[in-house]
């Protein structure tokens, strides 16, 4: 299981950027990278910052396990 914290940043509901996914894996991390954010791009100036939590599984495959058929 994968679990990370991204950050956006808009201004005006136009998307600037955002964290890169894997950066922030702790909860106190990215809260920690959410209140700079916050502080540099401040609501009063239009901007807008907000957090999610994402989390992904995968699957190993083996291709060598049996003829794979295309």
């Amino acid at each position: 299981m994968v679990s990370y914290y991204r950050i956006n940043v808009s201004k005006e509901s136009i998307y600037l950027f955002a964290t890169e996914q894997g950066q922030l894996t702790s909860k106190l991390r990215a809260r920690e990278v959410f209140y700079i954010l916050k502080e540099k791009f401040r609501e009063s100036e239009g901007y807008k910052v907000t957090c999610t939590h994402w989390e992904s599984s995968g699957k190993d495959i083996d291709f060598d396990e049996g003829r794979v058929q295309l």
